[in-house]
């Protein structure tokens, strides 16, 4: 038999979903022929599709030996350059089709550069491939609109599951417990999809208030996969850094001579309890103001753990920790003890490099955090006006209370506290922590560290949607 006879059966089997078997048989026509063209392109797109980057390299380069303008190898390179990292070099390479493989691999290659609403709607073009379907629906997602995608989507498993979780973005919980308690019996038990679609019905069902329902499910999902190591993979950094000020408390408390722990004399002071205190008590008071507002607007009481609700709530919750703290300390400090706080006003200006700093130490955490799996921050503005009041709080009052009982360990408290009080991308706030301390010290106030959060928050909001800022920073 000759190559062609081969290829035909090669394409055959892999048509009918027995990509070994056209492995193999392709590479039979390539004994026949080792310049067969449509063997190596082929035998390029089965490596591809298993993920076998390397083995495809070698047939792909083959095959534009053969024949440099062939667009089908130009498409697969294309392929092949997406999968490896390189989406801008993808881009170049792909060729000018309006093949519904090329529009979805153009899509494709849009979505890792960051263009979501040119992607979005090269997904929608070909929306009768399922990829394609998924890839709306994922980018739907991404801008803030889950309830457009959900009428793409069709019945296989897969898509029923990205569904339900669409209904749950879109506060339609009830509808997405629905589809899940459907979808459920159609998985394997082994399919990564059941895992997801367990996880997304118990939070459906806490969030919903249903408790026991929630509970069952979680026991489910706790046979499938560890919980605890689930849960620790992603707040090991506060737990660390929880450690080291326990560590330095610890030891700070160790060197105090034991008549200074007495304090003598009538007047009304505070030490780092008091403020320890006010930040635990504001993180409760917001935390509760905000699975209210959540239950308000979305009847869910798990919307600071949504990726889409909690983009409207979780800047409220935020802004009302700052706001819950700076009044906490204002009612115990007084007007003069606050502009003590704040330091001298002329030192404002000095906010305003100190903020493209702080954007700086963003950027570099979020190109750490991504292969981490660390959380990120967000982008909306009153998110960076609450972290200006909390440090007027935590460095503006608790630096010097800090300083008179620990001495030179005030410099390292601070900073980790601030770290560990707000919820979120710990290591980025604790390296914004260590940078503000220095300009605290510089500045002899708070004011220019609240200014650098304002500051930074407005640059962020002006530039969240341009493609390199959405990309690097996962928004």
């Amino acid at each position: 038999m000759d190559a062609g006879g081969y290829y035909a059966q090669c394409r055959g089997l892999y048509e009918r979903g027995a990509p070994d078997s056209a492995r193999a048989t392709c590479e039979l026509a390539l004994i026949a022929n080792p310049n067969h063209l449509p063997s190596l392109r082929l035998l390029a797109r089965i490596y591809l599709e298993a993920n076998n980057l390397e083995q495809a390299q070698v047939y792909l380069q083959r095959a534009a030996e053969l024949e440099p303008q062939d667009p089908e190898t130009a498409l697969l390179t294309a392929r092949y350059l997406l999968m490896t990292g390189r989406p801008a070099e993808a881009l170049s390479h792909l060729p000018r089709g309006f093949s519904a493989e090329a529009v979805l691999l153009r899509a494709q290659i849009n979505e890792a550069l960051g263009n979501y609403e040119e992607a979005y709607a090269l997904f929608r073009r070909v929306a009768p491939l399922e990829e394609a379907r998924l890839g709306a629906a994922r980018l739907a997602e991404r801008l803030g609109r889950p309830q457009e995608a959900i009428g793409l989507l069709g019945d296989s498993p897969k898509e029923q599951v990205l569904k339900a979780r669409l209904m749950w973005l879109s506060g339609d919980i009830q509808r997405a417990a629905d589809t899940l308690e459907a979808v459920l019996p159609r998985l394997g038990p082994l399919d990564a999809d059941y895992t997801r679609a367990l996880g997304l019905l118990a939070m459906a069902y806490y969030g919903q208030g249903e408790f026991d329902k929630g509970a069952l499910v979680l026991r489910q999902l706790s046979s499938r996969m560890s919980l605890p190591s689930n849960l620790l993979g992603k707040v090991w950094p506060w737990l660390v850094l929880l450690l080291v000020y326990l560590g330095l408390l610890l030891y700070g408390e160790s060197r105090i001579e034991p008549m200074r722990t007495v304090e003598m004399g009538s007047e009304r002071r505070f030490g780092p309890g008091t403020l320890h205190l006010w930040l635990l008590l504001s993180l409760v008071l917001a935390a509760l103001a905000s699975v209210g507002a959540g239950w308000l607007l979305y009847h869910n009481l798990l919307v600071l753990f949504t990726p889409y609700q909690g983009q409207v709530v979780r800047p409220i919750f935020y802004f009302l920790l700052g706001a819950f703290a700076l009044l906490l300390a204002y009612r115990r400090m007084g007007k003069e003890g606050m502009a003590n706080a704040i330091g001298p006003r002329a030192n404002w200006v000095e906010g305003t490099w100190a903020g493209l700093v702080v954007l700086g130490l963003l950027g570099l955490y979020a190109y750490l955090a991504k292969p981490l799996n660390l959380a990120g921050l967000g982008t909306m503005y009153p998110i960076f006006f609450g972290l200006a009041l909390l440090e007027l709080v935590v460095r503006g009052v608790g630096y010097p209370v800090f300083k008179e009982r620990y001495k030179e360990l005030a410099g390292l408290m601070v900073p980790v506290l601030f770290a560990l009080v707000i919820p979120g991308p710990t290591l980025f706030f604790l390296m914004a922590g260590l940078f503000l301390g220095w300009l605290y010290l510089r500045t002899r106030g708070a004011l220019a560290g609240a200014v650098a959060w304002v500051l930074a928050g407005v640059v962020l909001a002006l530039v969240a949607n341009l493609p390199w800022v959405r990309t690097l920073l996962g928004s």
